[in-house]
């Protein structure tokens, strides 16, 4: 039997040995991290608090002038003593007065000052005509309204009528409106023969189309859906160990196709790529331009519409899969030939009758293959990827929309581009469904980027459930 002796420390000052010293420099440690935790804590509730101040000064600096916050549409009915009467569209502003039911008839005048950028003569009692450009709206509003001007008819140089907003404390009382350039001009004529302008309101519908917004919202499901799906689909193709006595399992991963992963690098030269190609298309804004995007988009057209019309025939006509080989393209699958050829008339077929009512059923067709087949073959490889790809995305869409007009002048690029410039060219890469409440050809509208970065998100979480 082994004994064996323990050492007891002789003093309090000797330590045990193997044990930690003990020494009022540990024991300060944690008391330090939690100091440091509460300053930092600290400091951010004053910087969250500092924040919140400027934005709310700033934001009550930029709504003091605003008195309303829907569009208000408003008739102006032209009396003049030769000639028909005539009547015009406007469109309130943001700001001023709103216009009397009881309101009488008033004489119309043109501005001494076209632009009214500088106090103005008299003109009481009298709805001025004044031109957009020199100065903000809120300057002009507040010349007239100094001159004793009942109303302020602003002209604009656009094709479409806009809201007009403001910045600033000043107090507007009198209703401020804007017509188009034809109708000013008309007005401007008129106000010289003596013209009295009778001012209503106007009931403007609602801009939300609930049938048509179920209905993109239902597209825009099935389009990831279906990505979703093929994607699973094809991986267990790819993935599945092959079977020697398996004849069909050839001709079954004929149509499946190995995806591309989207790496970090590439999402965060996604926000690079995008906003060098927005800037590209908003400098040049020519025809040529527009042409190349929707070439680009009937060739994606024409790969998304073939990879489907090439599944639904090897599922119809299996016994006819088999290779061929061409003179020019080399060896492909027999099926893939009316495939292309399906997916090309489409495209044809839309090309040519682009201006049809009915063009919105082959465009919306066209994108859905399009955009399935991305997310197909695109994947995410893990949640941070995505993370960076979607906060990227909303990155770029803030700055381009929100930031970048107040960086670089007062036009949005994003907003101009997607109106087609100044000519107004369309731009395909969109899902369109006619609004009912509204007139031929008004439809509401979802992006493709609404679509597929969502999309492939919600594509990787299927596959990571079914891995």
């Amino acid at each position: 039997m082994r004994l064996v002796q323990r050492r007891q420390p002789t003093s309090d000052a000797e330590p045990v040995r193997g044990l930690p010293k003990r020494n009022d420099e540990l024991f300060d440690r944690p008391r330090e991290r939690t100091a440091r935790m509460v300053r930092g804590g600290i400091t951010a509730f004053v910087a969250l608090l500092v924040t919140a101040a400027v934005i709310s000064v700033s934001g009550q600096a930029n709504e003091d002038c605003m008195s309303r916050t829907v569009p208000v549409g408003v008739s102006i009915a032209e009396t003049v003593a030769v000639g028909e009467s005539k009547t015009f569209l406007s469109l309130l502003a943001y700001f001023g007065g709103s216009v009397d039911a009881n309101t009488p008839p008033m004489p119309v005048v043109v501005a001494d000052d076209k632009f009214a950028c500088k106090p103005i003569g008299l003109v009481t009692g009298k709805a001025v005509l004044v031109w957009r450009g020199d100065c903000p709206f809120i300057q002009k509003a507040v010349n007239a309204q100094a001159a004793g001007a009942a109303a302020v008819i602003v002209v604009t140089d656009e094709t479409e009528l806009s809201s007009m907003s403001c910045v600033g404390n000043s107090s507007i009382t009198i209703p401020v409106m804007q017509v188009l350039n034809d109708d000013g001009a008309q007005l401007a004529v008129d106000a010289g023969q003596g013209a009295n302008v009778t001012l209503k309101e106007l009931s403007i519908k609602s801009s939300m189309d609930f049938v048509a917004s179920f209905a993109l919202l239902s597209i825009a499901s099935m389009t990831i859906i279906f990505g979703a799906v093929w994607s699973l689909s094809d991986q267990r193709l790819m993935f599945h160990p092959k079977s020697e006595n398996d004849g069909e399992r050839g001709q079954e991963t004929a149509g499946a196709t190995e995806g591309l992963e989207i790496t970090e690098m590439s999402a965060a030269y996604f926000v690079v790529f995008a906003s060098l190609v927005l800037l590209v298309i908003f400098y040049t804004m020519q025809h040529w331009v527009f042409v190349v995007i929707k070439g680009v988009f009937c060739f994606a057209a024409v790969q998304g519409l073939q990879a489907l019309f090439f599944a639904v025939f090897v599922s119809i006509f299996k016994p006819m899969s088999q290779d061929v080989e061409l003179p020019v393209v080399g060896k492909v699958h027999v099926l893939s030939i009316p495939s292309v050829a399906c997916s090309l008339a489409t495209v044809g077929i839309w090309v040519v009758n682009q201006g049809a009512t009915w063009a919105w059923i082959l465009q919306d067709i066209m994108g859905m293959s399009f955009l399935v087949n991305v997310l197909r073959l695109v994947h995410l490889p893990n949640l941070k990827v995505g993370a960076l790809l979607l906060s990227g995305a909303m990155c770029y869409d803030i700055f381009w929309v929100y930031i970048q007009p107040h960086l670089f002048g007062d036009e949005s690029v994003m907003v101009k581009v997607a109106k087609g410039g100044d000519k107004h060219e369309s731009l395909p890469m969109l899902f369109l469904f006619p609004r009912l409440e509204g007139n031929v050809g008004d439809f509401s509208m979802l992006g493709y980027g609404d679509v597929i970065l969502p999309g492939l998100l919600i594509v990787h979480n299927h596959l990571f459930d079914n891995r």
